[in-house]
């Protein structure tokens, strides 16, 4: 059913009706209404077309520069990590002389690692200081064990540090310690030697027991019986006793 509100279908009703049965017009004027309401919807066609391309560009920029300040924040806030330093290799100091007074006694510090002179072995060797070992110990071999005029005696072998040869030395036994063995209920009796040391600026007579380090590093180890009194043990450096031998 035609609405006959609809401004078309009046339009259309007074053509009709405004003609005679044989003779149709339209009224002047109709033709060039309808064009420029025509015209005027396509104006604003156009209009609503370049208003959505506008605001399409607008949100296009908006997104653009939304994207930007994220990553710039983004960049900001995220700290790009931090590589440690490279280490430096710092070679232990050698020969530098290095005392404490602590208690009113002139205390000599000496590092994990020394040099010491041994006589009448007349040799240098590498020692490690270890402040829990109550007695120093040299590395001995082939320990054998004879009396002397009526005293206790013994001949050993070590190896010289440089040249690995073996060199035998006899000393008179001035004790002897009790060693347990640390894998069974079983001890062992280790002789006891005095020698003549000097590490760093401490020279003297101390006891020695021999044993075989062959499987350790370091062929002599400096006790309490040395350090006692007269050194202060810095572990965090070596070889920095004096060497004045």
């Amino acid at each position: 059913m035609l609405k006959w509100s609809t401004p078309l279908f009046a339009l259309t009703l007074i053509v009709i009706t405004g003609c005679a049965p044989n003779h149709r017009f339209i009224e002047e004027g109709v033709i060039e209404s309808i064009d420029l309401h025509l015209a005027g919807q396509e104006t604003q066609l156009n209009q609503l077309s370049e208003g959505q391309h506008l605001l399409l560009e607008q949100l296009s920029v908006s997104q653009e520069t939304v994207i930007s300040r994220l990553q710039q924040t983004i960049a900001e806030q995220v700290q790009p990590p931090v590589c440690p330093p490279e280490p430096v290799l710092v070679c232990p100091p050698v020969n530098v002389s290095s005392s404490m007074v602590l208690g009113g006694l002139e205390m000599q510090v000496v590092g994990e690692l020394e040099k010491v002179h041994l006589s009448p072995l007349d040799i240098v060797f590498n020692a490690r200081v270890d402040t829990g070992a109550t007695t120093s110990s040299l590395d001995a071999r082939n320990i054998q064990r004879f009396e002397r005029d009526g005293r206790r005696w013994v001949r050993f072998d070590t190896a010289h540090p440089e040249t690995g040869e073996d060199l035998t030395f006899e000393r008179p036994v001035v004790r002897r310690v009790r060693v347990s063995q640390a894998i069974s209920d079983d001890f062992e009796r280790r002789p006891v030697v005095e020698l003549h040391f000097t590490m760093g600026s401490i020279s003297h007579t101390a006891e020695f027991t021999l044993s075989d380090r062959s499987h350790l590093e370091f062929p002599v180890l400096i006790g309490r019986n040395i350090l006692r009194d007269q050194m202060l043990v810095d572990v965090s450096k070596q070889y920095i006793a004096p060497i004045e031998f």
